[in-house]
């Protein structure tokens, strides 16, 4: 075993727990399960969560809904992507509910369900100012639009041939999370416009369906964007995106590694690739099974550090494809002087992500060092790296 991952599920329950305390009775937690759930394992962290009563899922692609409905799961899984109209009897074979992603989006869905045996099911994306997908909602002419499709599946209705069932709207905040200036304006505005559309829509006698507008970022800190349920990606992995509105939620992930070399190099004698780390003095080097193809960031190369025996251990060098190596000199002399069981060899633990001692290395942490963000450090973390939950 070169490279691993411990899910601690009971961890879910209690980040579940958390978000759960802060919302109302009646509004619904859709689990973002998505990139493989942020990394974790998406059939074993669906499965858990619908053990604990969690029955709306998102992901961004059909295949991983697909993945998720052949694990055995039930409930309702939401593409929250773009789907191609050619994957719609697909969708509607595996119960699943598609984006919409504006007018002429509905228009291809629409040919393509009238080929499936049942009526697809939908929710209308709305462009509030992600400007990434969903029908804009500014103008008259812009709510009409989003209007007609709902119109259109009413008259289906009432002639008895339904071929679409709008099921849900929703949007996305770009920057519920941040605290830049004009962020909190920018989100204020955001709300707003998807307040309109459903105002607009319920002056044309409309009920839209399941309502939802908030990510992790806006759960604690934007109340009135509850509506009917919330997409709980982050805080449910353990991580605050919103700063300044934190919710006592703790990782559920430990990433971990094994030494599988320790040699000391001289003065003057370089590590890695393209010698980007020469040593300055005699230096204890020890080589970990674990490298980019797992998806540890090659930018913390000669940045970053992992934990050994509760001590960090900086990495030296670049990092390689499958291998890395750090400088545990340190280490080795504490254990030296201090006479204690303390060293490193061959299958030391080395902790990339987690607790070691009293120290503790978030992917937040490792986000920082390399330039990049939590959700990118979890959701790269590679299928070889095996997973183990408890």
């Amino acid at each position: 075993m070169r490279t691993w991952l411990e899910v601690d599920l009971g961890l879910i329950k209690k980040n579940i727990d958390t978000v759960k305390g802060t919302l109302p009775e009646d509004c619904k937690i859709i689990a973002v399960v998505k990139a493989n759930a942020y990394g974790h394992g998406d059939a074993k962290i669906a499965q858990a969560l619908s053990r604990l009563g969690i029955r709306h899922f998102a992901v961004a692609c059909i295949d991983e809904a697909a993945q998720l409905r052949n694990s055995g799961l039930q409930g309702e899984i939401i593409v929250l992507g773009y789907t191609d109209p050619q994957d719609v009897v697909r969708a509607t074979e595996m119960d699943l509910t598609l984006a919409c992603v504006g007018r002429s989006h509905f228009k291809e869905l629409y040919a393509a369900a009238q080929e499936a045996s049942k009526p697809l099911k939908i929710h209308l994306a709305i462009n509030t100012g992600m400007n990434r997908i969903g029908f804009d909602c500014r103008t008259p002419e812009q709510l009409e639009r989003i209007f007609k499709s709902y119109n259109t599946v009413k008259n289906d209705i009432a002639q008895g041939e339904q071929v679409i069932d709008i099921c849900g709207i929703f949007s996305h905040f770009s920057s519920s999370d941040d605290t830049s200036e004009g962020a909190e304006a920018y989100t204020e505005k955001q709300l707003e416009r998807f307040n309109m559309v459903l105002d607009f829509l319920k002056s044309r006698g409309i009920e839209p369906g399941l309502r939802h507008i908030s990510n992790s970022g806006a759960i604690g800190k934007y109340p009135r964007a509850r509506f009917d349920a919330v997409r709980c990606g982050a805080l449910l992995y353990g991580y605050n995106t919103a700063m300044d509105a934190k919710l006592p939620v703790e990782p559920v992930m430990e990433w971990k590694t094994k030494v599988t070399c320790v040699r000391t190099i001289e003065r003057g004698d370089a590590v890695s690739y393209s010698r980007k780390f020469v040593a300055d003095k005699p230096t204890v080097i020890a080589t970990l099974g674990v490298g980019y193809a797992d998806g540890l960031s090659r930018a913390l190369s000669n940045k970053g550090y992992v934990l050994i025996n509760g001590c960090k251990a900086p990495i030296v060098g670049n990092i390689c494809m499958d291998q890395m190596m750090v400088d545990v000199t340190e280490i080795h002399q504490l254990a030296s002087e201090h006479a204690i069981p303390f060293d490193v060899a061959r299958g030391t633990e080395a902790v990339i992500i987690g607790r070691s001692g009293k120290l503790v290395q978030t992917a937040d942490d490792i986000a920082e060092g390399c330039g990049s963000c939590m959700h990118e450090v979890l959701s790269t973390i590679g299928l070889r790296v095996e997973r183990y939950y408890r």
